[in-house]
């Protein structure tokens, strides 16, 4: 029996990373940084839908400007000595095409480079991002949404939010450190946010029974779901909505935006596993 042929796998080919420089630094809350970037490698940048996420590439210890790989023989190769650069996963927050600006909000939690890196930027400082991939892609035609994340998560919110029309009813619930974290948040939908101060208690058990003790609209409306926290909370969450409450899988979207222990969470942690 002759052995069929099969045809080469073709490698999906990625946007090249695109060099940018700090154009504006503001404060949005006090550990909220809004760093919007701009260049004209960002012409022709497209998003596809909510909540996407970007590579952030941040220059090594003693180094002024990130060094990226280029394309050798047998795939991407570094300079002879020099360091892969540092990448952590980031939402873009409002894409200006008119004036080739992006806005990042980072939230300053915890420590690591990126946190480092957001503390002492300054306009004209250059970074490399990568193009945005694996929106949100909403479903309009849900009877209403449920909306969840703790302060790691608020970029996206506010992306989904912005893009929900008129019409449509939102429950969102929202962990911060307390008050003053709280911000101004637009939308035709018709929103009922509740914000939730932890303090000093664990991140996401707040969130969590939140959602728990909440009185939805369940089960005989069709509900979108989106929930984005630390993964062990995330998890938690997502069991909840699929044991107890009855949604469906199809219709719930749960992202683990970090874990508790690691410096860089993998940025496809679905929870599908719980």
């Amino acid at each position: 029996m002759q052995q069929s042929e099969q045809a080469p796998r073709m490698m999906r080919q990625r946007p090249p990373p695109r060099n940018v420089q700090v154009r504006a630094i503001n404060r949005i809350t006090p550990h909220m940084i809004r760093i919007t970037v701009a260049g004209d490698e960002l012409t022709g940048l497209t998003t596809h839908g909510t909540a996407e996420h970007i590579k952030i590439f941040l220059p090594q210890s003693g180094q002024d400007t990130v060094v990226m790989p280029t394309m050798g023989p047998n795939g991407p190769e570094m300079p002879t000595g020099i360091e892969r650069p540092i990448s952590r996963t980031y939402t873009p927050r409002k894409w200006n095409p008119a004036t080739n600006e992006l806005d990042i909000d980072f939230l300053i939690h915890g420590e690591g480079p990126a946190v480092a890196w957001v503390s002492k930027a300054k306009v004209g400082d250059k970074v490399v991002i990568s193009s945005p991939s694996g929106p949100y892609n909403l479903d309009i035609a849900a009877d209403w949404h449920l909306i969840a994340g703790d302060d790691t998560a608020l970029p996206a919110i506010g992306t989904i939010l912005e893009a929900l029309p008129s019409g449509v009813k939102a429950y969102v619930f929202i962990e911060v450190i307390d008050a003053v974290e709280e911000q101004k948040l637009e939308s035709k939908a018709e929103l009922h946010i509740t914000w939730l101060h932890r303090g000093k208690r664990p991140t996401g058990h707040i969130l969590e029974n939140a959602i728990r003790e909440a009185r939805l609209r369940m089960p005989t409306a069709r509900p979108a779901t989106w929930v984005a926290c630390e993964a062990n909370v995330m998890r938690s969450i997502r069991r909840h909505l699929i044991n107890d409450r009855g949604i469906d899988r199809a219709s719930l979207y749960t992202r683990g935006y970090w874990k508790i222990g690691e410096s860089d969470h993998p940025d496809h942690d679905t929870g599908e596993d719980a």
